[in-house]
């Protein structure tokens, strides 16, 4: 890594933050002006919230296991000590961040919200711009090659 790049990704606004803040802005949206896009199927849309609650919580787990078994900082504002390529990040390369959009997709289904399917591609352009596009740029900076083939490997999603 070059000497003059920080040793951190350049993340300002901690995502956990962001999700709160379009969570909250869909259900203040969806309070004050109520507009749904399916206001029946309650025992579907509790199937369909639960199974995405599920997997949301799994994806979250396993990376945290694999972070720290990793000894690797889940925290963006940390230095990243390696290339993480166990648990769910096998499957994508930003776990965490997919598991607060499925989080935010069980608020939406639940309560069949538009406004809430709104914030959730809120969410997603935020979290592109402002927190995987810096920690890319970071990785492949600090790594270099060895990101690149990770990468290469697997998705940036799904």
């Amino acid at each position: 890594m070059k000497d003059d790049i920080k040793d951190r990704a350049a993340i300002h606004t901690p995502p956990p933050l962001i999700f709160f803040a379009c969570l909250g802005m869909g259900i203040l949206l969806e309070y004050s002006f109520p507009f749904r896009f399916i206001t029946g199927a309650w025992p579907l849309r509790i199937i369909i919230g639960c199974f995405l609650l599920l997997v949301s919580g799994l994806m979250a787990v396993s990376a945290f296991i694999a972070l720290i078994k990793n000894k690797t900082p889940f925290n963006p504002a940390k230095p990243t000590k390696k290339i993480v390529c166990e648990g769910s990040f096998r499957f994508s390369r930003n776990p965490l961040y997919l598991a607060l959009l499925l989080l935010l997709s069980v608020a939406a289904v639940m309560a069949g919200s538009i406004w809430l399917v709104l914030a959730l591609l809120i969410l997603f352009i935020l979290l592109e711009r402002f927190a995987v596009r810096p920690e890319e740029k970071y990785l492949t900076d600090k790594f270099g090659e060895d990101y690149l083939n990770y990468k290469a490997s697997v998705r940036r999603w799904l």
